[in-house]
């Protein structure tokens, strides 16, 4: 009877211990989600404030100007390489031919495209990039959307439409992090529609050489993807006279509050670091005339957003003296095209591109079997690296050898500063009045709960361990990782005191589940963040917390954690240069393994992020992965190499013992 008293008892606590996690996992995932919602708000709100007016937008549009092009991945322009034309085919109709052309935006990556040319057109005619959508088709999805083509060449304008990277006829991919657990993309700062935009921009290039195009008429439209890549394009290359993008466009404030990333591919948007709205892509056009569509029932651009932009946009129009040249258009549709909006968009470039008065157009067409349009119909080129190009198109930076200190110093301050303005440009100033809130019995107990706001609604939570003795102790922060427990994280640290666990917001015994984490991560780029930077943050604040206690020594305090947690206190260190040491557990060797934050491969990986803290103490813990030894050196420039050091005792290390010259029972 005993037994099995001890037994339920025993349940009972482990099933209270379990509702508590629980309840703490789904406290936080409210707790972040309305969080992003108020970071997007702001976001919207800061946009619309920039582009009241004419006077307020010239002031800062240069530099966003800038920063779009870096958060494409297009600062500076790749190099404009041979672009190795190749026509392949062509298709003569009754009134216009098509080319079959491949040409190579950058070396070995191969874009197919179809040209459209208007026979016996007077004079050099206009031209449209045609930018495809996400359109089923094994020749490319150029073969889908050839209506657009035919439409535009019966009525006067050369029209080339381009395979995107996904849906070409050389495999690409374009849904990395979308469906394909690519994650490292946003360490890379890797969006497909900087691949696109380039695409379309070498499209351009190519145009120009041709005989045939009137240079300084070219437009640009297409749909859903080909819409983003319109918007984007138009917003950065102002080749582009005239823009019509459909379906569509929407603000971050309604794209974060209803979810819509959900429905969206990687490549309709950029790597939002420079805390960016959509409303900027409008205003990098204006005042160049915009024609943009969308539909009423389409959940993946939602009604409040493209209203908002609507009324923002088109006042910064109606700044620029040009109101008439920005227009929306609003159909009873979901996501989908129609022959309506076909001729609405060939009349918006009949007004501005070819700038003739309305009249009938002949929008009847008769599709090309989708065989006849493939560029490579026996197949790609061997040497194809489309498949490669989210490695390639960003390198990343390897750590190199410094002459001596100073030079290193240099490089450091500079790789500091970028990391503060394009990685992580989200995180408020430090330091923040942070609020603690002591959820656990006052002393004497010596374990206790110790709670702080570290960003509006975003409460972190931390177990503090107090030192037995009066004075000021060196401290150990450690950061919690998924699923570990106090017990387990006791058996470890059990003799170190004072000690703080701390668990970044989403960290705890029970995960928040990978359907919603995935969602925070694509959510959190729209704001500037990833679920890692984020919890970044929270343990820089966890310092800032553990430095206030009584028992503590604030400038002996050594940060611990296992795999990306530990990576994640290698980071407060890089950015606070007051923690005194860190202890890095099994840690990642590159950010393609994680952390994610954003952009940061372009910059720099983990072994030089270990550098960046020299000559303080890095820690390794059983093992020193052969990927960091190339830090050492730096810390050689020092005359510290040791102070990369390896390490099995964590309370020999905290009391600043780096040996090993000691007896195991002591």
């Amino acid at each position: 009877m005993i037994r099995i008293l001890v037994l339920f008892l025993g349940a009972l606590a482990f099933a209270q211990t379990e509702n508590t996690a629980l309840r703490s996992m789904e406290e936080s995932k409210a707790a972040v989600t309305a969080y992003l919602k108020r970071c997007a708000r702001r976001i919207t709100d800061r946009a619309a404030t920039e582009i009241r007016t004419r006077e307020q937008w010239e002031r800062v549009r240069a530099r966003r100007l800038e920063e779009m092009r870096d958060m494409l991945g297009l600062l500076p322009w790749p190099e404009r390489t041979p672009l190795n034309i190749r026509i392949t085919n062509t298709l003569d109709k009754s009134s216009y031919v098509i080319e079959n052309i491949a040409f190579e935006s950058v070396p070995k990556f191969y874009v197919t495209a179809n040209l459209y040319l208007p026979k016996n057109h007077p004079g050099k005619a206009p031209a449209v990039i045609y930018v495809c959508g996400h359109a089923m088709e094994p020749h490319g999805s150029k073969a889908a959307y050839q209506r657009h083509g035919i439409s535009l060449a019966k009525n006067g304008y050369a029209a080339m439409i381009i395979d995107p990277i996904q849906i070409a006829e050389t495999f690409g991919v374009h849904h990395g992090i979308y469906s394909q657990e690519m994650y490292d993309w946003y360490s890379r700062g890797y969006t497909p529609a900087g691949v696109e935009v380039w695409n379309a921009m070498r499209a351009i290039d190519y145009l120009e050489t041709r005989p045939e195009i009137d240079v300084d008429r070219i437009g640009m439209t297409g749909r859903s993807g080909g819409a983003a890549m319109t918007w984007f394009t138009a917003a950065v290359d102002p080749r582009v006279k005239v823009a019509a993008p459909v379906m569509g466009i929407s603000t971050y404030a309604a794209n974060v509050q209803l979810n819509t990333q959900r429905g969206h591919c990687d490549c309709m948007f950029t790597i939002n670091a420079s805390l960016h709205d959509m409303m900027h892509q409008g205003a990098l056009i204006a005042p160049r005339p915009l024609l943009m569509a969308h539909g009423k029932l389409d959940n993946l651009f939602p009604v409040p957003g493209y209203e908002e932009f609507e009324a923002k946009v088109g006042g910064l129009y109606s700044s620029y003296g040009e109101r008439a040249g920005f227009r929306n258009i609003v159909v009873e549709t979901g996501h989908q095209d129609s022959d309506f909006l076909r001729e609405e968009v060939i009349r918006w470039f009949d007004r501005y591109l070819m700038r003739i008065p309305e009249r009938k157009l002949d929008m009847d067409y008769s599709n090309a079997a989708p065989e006849s349009l493939a560029v490579f119909p026996a197949g790609p080129p061997d040497d194809a690296q489309n498949y490669r190009i989210q490695d390639t198109f960003l390198p990343t930076p390897q750590l190199q050898r410094y002459a001596n200190q100073a030079a290193w110093e240099t490089h450091r301050a500079g790789v500091l500063q970028t990391l503060r303005s394009k990685v992580f440009a989200a995180f408020p100033e430090m330091p923040v009045d942070l609020t603690v809130r002591r959820v656990s019995p006052e002393p004497p107990r010596r374990d206790q709960e110790l709670d702080f706001e570290s960003e509006e609604g975003i409460m972190v939570r931390t177990v503090y361990r107090r030192h037995e003795k009066p004075g000021k102790h060196p401290a150990l922060l450690y950061v919690a990782s998924d699923g570990e427990d106090a017990r387990s994280i006791d058996a470890v640290f059990r003799s170190i005191a004072p000690r703080m666990v701390v668990y970044p917001r989403g960290v705890g015994e029970i995960p928040w589940p990978k359907s919603f984490w995935k969602d925070t991560l694509r959510n959190a780029m729209h704001v500037g963040h990833t679920v890692d930077s984020m919890r970044l943050w929270d343990v820089m604040c966890a310092v800032q917390v553990l430095r206030l206690q009584d028992d503590v020594d604030p400038g002996r305090i050594m940060v611990v954690g296992r795999g990306v947690s530990g990576a994640l206190g290698l980071y407060a260190a890089v950015l606070d240069p007051q923690i005194h040491q860190v202890t890095l557990i099994d840690p990642p060797v590159t950010h393609v393994q994680g952390p994610i934050f954003l952009n940061v491969l372009r910059y720099l990986d983990l072994p030089e992020a270990a550098a960046m803290i020299a000559p303080r103490h890095l820690n390794f813990y059983a093992r020193i992965p052969k990927e960091f030894e190339s830090a050492r050196q730096v810390f050689q420039l020092y005359g510290k190499p040791e102070n990369l050091f390896l390490t099995m005792n964590f309370d020999k290390i905290l009391a600043g013992r780096y040996d090993h010259r000691f007896a195991s029972g002591l």
